[in-house]
This record gives C-alpha cells, structure tokens and sequence, in this order.
C-alpha cells in the first residue's frame, strides 16, 4: 500500500455520522463509472457526503478555473455541469468540500506511460531523476485540471488526482491498430519494477504542490502499458472504446483512493 503523499491530508473517519466528510468528485466521462460502482455498491462511500461534478468531453475542456472556481465557461458547460451534479452546484471552490477527488480529467497515462518506458528500456535510455521530474512536471503541468487541483490545494483544500488510465488491452488489436503504442514495442515487455519509478515521480510531482496522487495499481495493468481486458467498459469491442473502464475499475481506484486517506 502506498503511503499518503501529502502527511497533512491524511485523516481516520470519524463513526459518528455528524461528522461525515464531505468529498466532492470531479472528473470528465470517467464519472460515468465511478457513479455506476457507488450504486451497484462496489464501493462504500459511507464515511462521505458525496458529490459529482464535471462533464463529459467535450465540454469538460469548457471549465476552467475563472475567480477562483472551477466554473463552466459556457452555457452549453453550464448546463452540463449542473446535470452530472444533480444538486443545483454551478461551481466549485476550494472551500466548498472537505476534500476533492479529480477522477479521469484528461490526466491520461497513455499519454506518458507508453514513450517514457520505451525510451527508459532502450540502450542507453536510463533517466536521471532530474529529468523525469522535470518531464513529469511538464506533463502534469499540461493539463488543465491538474492545476486547477494545485490550484485548489494551494488554497488549503485536500486534493487527490485518479489519472486517466492505461488503454484496455483485448479491445483492439495494438499489434496492427493505427494507434501511437505500436510505436513502443521495448515498452509493452516493462514489468512493475520498471513503471515504480514513473509512478513515483508523478506522486513526487503532485506531492509537492500538495496533491496526493492515486496511481493505477499495478495489478490492474498487463503487457507493459496496458489495462487488463477485465476491466474494459460494457460494449468497448463494439464502440473500440478502449479508454472508459468498467464500474469494477473505478471501485478499484477508489479504494486506492481511499487507502490513502487511512
């Protein structure tokens, strides 16, 4: 199990229900899963008021953090967010909730995990520290809602970030599809020992603006940069939708999730 990143954000549950913390869920599609897993009761969220708010793509990409809120920048977002909500919310602010969980939200490990192994892999391919910092950083840096979540910590809020996980193997062929991975062959043969210091470098990164991260636990993942075929969403062969995962998935992450607040 993975330590807490951040000491100060780390707290035990209290039984009494009067004092039930209140986390709110941000995300984009993946929210989608996450909702499906708290009802089909794969997940207990009882120690939490819980709320989700978001939107799918592409109005996610139409938040933005305006006055020192998450908000819609449109009334096409606006409407979006107050629909995955449920609860009249239009915005959300540092202060509004005990603690914050960004789920998906276009921090999308396919992005890093693939290029960053193979390069890793190759002769003369090993990183220093410096440089997987600072290309990590980079790479966080690059998504809109990671600093909306730094923002937000910055602020005094507890802040988690779940990433958008691996590609779903057994969905496509990788082998023959027109996708970027096929380009990473050195990649797909990396084991656990070999992501650990990936892994590491994006919880330091978060850790240091006060954002615990939730990495895709290992066991999860097979053939180097992918998600297990278990874990593919409800119809992905039909759609090729080897992005969204299964309510199993997310029931997963949240209990990563969870393990860190303990």
């Amino acid at each position: 199990m993975m330590a807490c990143a951040v000491k100060r954000k780390c707290w035990v549950p209290s039984p009494s229900k009067k004092q039930k913390k209140i986390l709110c869920i941000i995300g984009d599609s993946h929210l989608g899963s996450v909702k499906r897993a708290v009802d089909a009761g794969l997940i207990d969220l009882a120690w939490f008021e819980t709320e989700f708010w978001g939107a799918q793509e592409p109005t996610f990409r139409q938040l933005n953090l305006i006055e020192n809120a998450y908000r819609a920048q449109t009334d096409e977002a606006a409407e979006a967010v107050l629909q995955v909500n449920g609860q009249g919310r239009a915005h959300v602010a540092p202060g509004d909730f005990d603690v914050f969980l960004f789920y998906g939200a276009h921090l999308r490990m396919a992005e890093i995990m693939p290029p960053m192994l193979q390069h890793m892999a190759a002769p003369n391919g090993a990183l220093s520290r410096t440089v997987l910092t600072a290309a990590t950083e980079r790479f966080i840096q690059g998504t809109r809602a990671a600093r909306v979540a730094m923002h937000f910590a910055n602020a005094g809020a507890r802040v988690y970030f779940a990433p958008t996980p691996l590609f779903t193997d057994g969905v496509i062929d990788f082998e023959k599809a027109r996708w970027a991975v096929r380009d990473f062959p050195l990649a797909w043969q990396a084991d656990s020992p070999q992501r650990a210091p990936l892994w590491q470098a994006l919880t330091d990164a978060f850790a240091a603006a006060d954002v615990g991260f939730v990495p895709q636990p290992e066991d999860t993942i097979c053939r180097g940069i992918f998600t297990k075929a278990d874990y593919a969403t409800d119809g992905a062969a039909d759609t090729r939708d080897v992005v969204h995962k299964s309510p199993a998935f997310a029931a997963v992450m949240l209990r990563a999730f969870l393990a860190q607040l303990k």
